[in-house]
């Protein structure tokens, strides 16, 4: 199908929008120039050529399509007439719209097909491909510069833009990483690293050498191994066979029903005998008067003694921590703290002493009760003890050292059989 106004194809969906014209231009053109052929020319006075009074056909125009007008007016494409056309002819000049700046030809916008790649998924544009993406400079396309972001043009696949903006935001430990590895694995393959003969070195300073790198390899041996995490747990369902005591355990402690151990005379937790610093924490309750346990246990004669002592009971009981030190049998001088909080006569006790260097620190529920200082006793593990009229109940006791992912790891990798800082085999 044609236009009626300049014969030129029109698109199928056109033809149904605008009435068998290419525009709205034409189609007032058309009009007005079927109304003016339909004018019956007036009388002459003179010789001269007859005046034909052309009415111009008024239309209704969406508010719409007048914004449209002024925002993008259109240019009238050179009219291709092959029929005569009866009467005077209007041509596109006549008619004028604002001055606003004028869009290109669709030709311009459209991207020829063959110019499409289909293994890169580009398309191969001319200069004039810089007007397509940016509307608002259409008409000043010489003066368009293109963004830092836009994308070059040509036969590049997309896969190497997205390489080449990963690489760009990528860390630079991981950019490091991504070179070295290949160069290892390379080297690890190859083999190239360079050998040193050893068939020209004597005996002697083969000997030498050896002692030298076993030195070295002790020495980090013994470092891996003082670094290693040190954790000892017990909840006293396997028994009593991790504990000493001078007294028989199984008739001098006992347990209830509920799994929790009544201890009686002291007993030391054997795993920690030899330990120097650690954190020690355990979970019980006071069923009689007190609860004691103790720490730096060299022996069943020489330890640093506390216990939680009800000073006053009742609904709400009034309990006081009281330490000594016990030195080759002697009983010291012992110091007394309340507890800064408010306790149940049913209260579980959560206990955590910090034993570092010479100095001791204590909490409970997640408190701190007392710190002090005493260097007399350089190491030791950890008890439990119950005198005369006192009871109470443990659930479980936890020993752990520099028990964090580091230590973790060089307890993996610390030989057996080696002695540690603490004076502990890992």
């Amino acid at each position: 199908m044609k236009c009626r106004y300049c014969n030129i194809e029109l698109a199928p969906l056109r033809s149904l929008a605008d009435d068998e014209f290419c525009c709205d231009y034409h189609r007032d053109a058309f009009r007005e120039l079927h109304a003016a052929v339909h004018q019956v020319p007036e009388a002459p006075e003179t010789n001269a050529e007859p005046v034909v009074r052309v009415t111009p056909v008024e239309h209704e125009i969406s508010p719409a399509l007048k914004m449209l007008r002024l925002k993008f007016p259109l240019q009238p494409p050179a009219a291709r007439q092959t029929e005569p056309v009866i009467g005077p002819v209007i041509t596109p000049a006549e008619i004028a719209f604002s001055k606003a700046p004028a869009l290109p030809a669709l030709e311009a916008l459209q991207l020829p097909v063959e110019d499409f790649d289909l293994a890169s998924g580009c398309y191969e544009t001319s200069g004039n491909s810089d007007q397509i993406g940016n509307s608002d400079q259409i008409g000043d396309s010489d003066q368009a510069e293109p963004s830092e972001n836009a994308r070059p043009h040509g036969k590049i696949p997309a896969s190497w833009y997205w390489i080449r903006a990963a690489w760009h935001g990528a860390l630079r430990d991981l950019k490091l990483v991504t070179v070295v590895v290949p160069i290892l694995a390379a080297l690890a393959v190859t083999g190239s690293f360079p050998k040193v003969p050893m068939n020209a070195v004597a005996p002697a300073q083969m000997a030498q050498v050896q002692k030298v790198v076993n030195q070295h390899w002790k020495n980090l041996n013994q470092t891996i191994s003082n670094r290693a995490a040190i954790s000892y747990a017990d909840d006293f369902r396997s028994g009593l066979d991790a504990w000493d005591s001078r007294s028989n355990l199984t008739t001098s402690w006992s347990y209830d029903v509920a799994g929790f151990v009544r201890p009686g005379p002291l007993a030391i937790f054997k795993p920690t005998l030899d330990l120097v610093d650690y954190r020690f924490e355990f979970l019980g309750e006071i069923d009689q008067r007190a609860m004691g346990w103790v720490v730096r246990a060299e022996n069943l004669n020489n330890y640093y003694a506390m216990k939680f002592v009800v000073v006053k009971p009742g609904p709400l009981p009034l309990i006081d921590m009281v330490r000594y030190a016990v030195i080759n049998g002697k009983e010291g001088p012992r110091v007394h703290k309340p507890l800064p909080m408010t306790v149940r006569p049913d209260m579980l006790y959560r206990v955590l002493v910090d034993v570092r260097g010479g100095d001791f620190t204590v909490m409970a529920q997640g408190q701190v009760v007392d710190f002090w200082t005493d260097h007399r006793l350089q190491h030791g593990g950890v008890g439990f003890f119950a005198n005369r009229g006192e009871r109470a109940r443990l659930r479980w006791v936890e020993v752990s050292h520099q028990y964090d992912a580091l230590g973790r790891v060089c307890a993996y990798l610390a030989p057996y059989g080696l002695e540690g800082r603490n004076r502990t085999f890992n």
